[in-house]
């Protein structure tokens, strides 16, 4: 079948469904092989110029037969004129359901709309979906409101949903109360029963809040268990608060900085760093002193073959103590170190930090090709620690 013949609409007019004035026009209006209303009309190229449904011509042409009409010589179809098309289009019909009362009267177009949307005489099906009942339009009302497919909220989550699949719903829905799964006599929300025994549930087992305390008890029995071990608890309490104290005054006593340390295109630095040669970041300062990230793309002298070393560098004569950590790509090395110990220029690290590779990698799929160090260093508070002088005055 062609696209043609699939988009048009059959409705088996006649001349008997012509309305009141239009009986002659009608007759001309049918295609003489389908004998139903001429649609997408063609023209053929015989003596008389009949006209027919293009794709039932079109079954004949395609056979080299002769005109359905007058059987005269046909060599070719064109589409009819358009004076011709428009009088065929105003034709005017009956409803297909006037003899069961239906008055509408209108063209071929004006019909198929009027059937599919307003004829109350008309076969149609529920518009509700997954249903296949039929009935004449003016019948349809009633049904809808009894039909099993009908959407309708459910009670307990206002969700639409049909109405014959109500009882499948209810076993999922989130909003369908349900026992406590604990016993205590209350029926929260499906979907909120998590919440219940975790907040509220009087038969739940929870957790002493007091930190430190251990026991596990009845929601129900903790204020008795509270009661029971005021004691305890108090001295739980007093020993958090001491710790905390302990914590907060070791924290002001010591100095931390926290760095990244970003190096741009580290590939192609790296490819033209020779082994035991460093590329070096950026100083930064601590506690007064200048420190750099030094890598060594290639190794230094103690890095074992397609490994890199990775050092924190001093530059400048930092005296005291001093952990540090060092990331990057998938490694993490951390230490505590006297850097008193440590020349300037010289620094402390791992020399197989990571393979050469990782780095490379870390570095080719971050934003402008840098390696990416993350450094963190701590020491005692430089508020506690002595100030070194060395060297002498101007002049001295």
């Amino acid at each position: 079948m062609s696209d043609s013949a699939a988009e048009i609409r059959r409705l088996g007019l006649d001349p008997s469904f012509a309305a009141e004035g239009f009986r002659q026009l009608a007759e001309n209006a049918i295609c003489s092989i389908c004998h139903d209303y001429l649609e997408d009309i063609a023209e053929t190229d015989c003596e008389a110029r009949h006209v027919f449904c293009r794709p039932c011509l079109k079954s004949v042409y395609d056979l080299r037969q002769p005109c359905p009409e007058c059987r005269g010589r046909m060599s070719k179809m064109e589409k009819a004129h358009i004076r011709l098309c428009i009088s065929i289009e105003a034709v005017q019909w009956k409803c297909l359901n006037f003899e069961k009362g239906c008055k509408f009267t209108g063209t071929k177009k004006e019909l198929v709309k009027h059937l599919d949307e307003v004829c109350e005489e008309q076969q149609t099906e529920c518009p509700i979906e997954g249903c296949d009942y039929k009935n004449l339009r003016r019948n349809l009302a009633e049904h809808e409101r009894v039909c099993p497919f009908r959407i309708v909220p459910c009670e307990h989550c206002k969700e639409g949903v049909a109405f014959n699949a109500m009882q499948t719903h209810l076993s999922v829905c989130k909003g369908f109360p349900l026992p406590c799964p604990n016993g205590c006599g209350k029926s929260p929300p499906r979907g909120d029963i998590r919440l219940h025994k975790e907040t509220e549930c009087a038969e739940q087992t929870v957790r002493c809040t007091v930190p430190g305390c251990a026991a596990e008890v009845k929601r129900k029995e903790l204020e008795t268990h509270n009661d029971d071990n005021m004691k305890k608890h108090t001295k739980l309490l007093t020993d958090r608060v001491l710790a905390l104290e302990k914590t907060l005054k070791n924290a002001a006593e010591r100095d931390e900085l926290h760095l990244r340390v970003y190096l741009p295109r580290f590939e192609a630095k790296a490819s033209r760093a020779a082994k035991r040669t460093a590329v070096k970041s950026a100083h930064f300062f601590f506690q007064g002193s200048r420190f750099c990230v030094s890598v060594y793309p290639k190794g230094d002298s103690k890095s074992a073959d397609g490994k890199a070393s990775l050092y924190l560098t001093k530059l400048d004569d930092y005296k005291g103590k001093l952990s540090y950590e060092l990331e990057a790509a998938t490694k993490k090395m951390s230490a505590d170190y006297d850097f008193s110990t440590v020349n300037v220029n010289r620094g402390r690290g791992r020399s197989s930090f990571s393979s050469t590779e990782d780095l490379l990698s870390a570095a080719r799929n971050a934003e402008d090709g840098a390696l990416e160090v993350r450094v963190t260093l701590s020491a005692a508070s430089s508020k506690c620690t002595p100030c070194v002088i060395r060297g002498y005055a101007p002049g001295g």
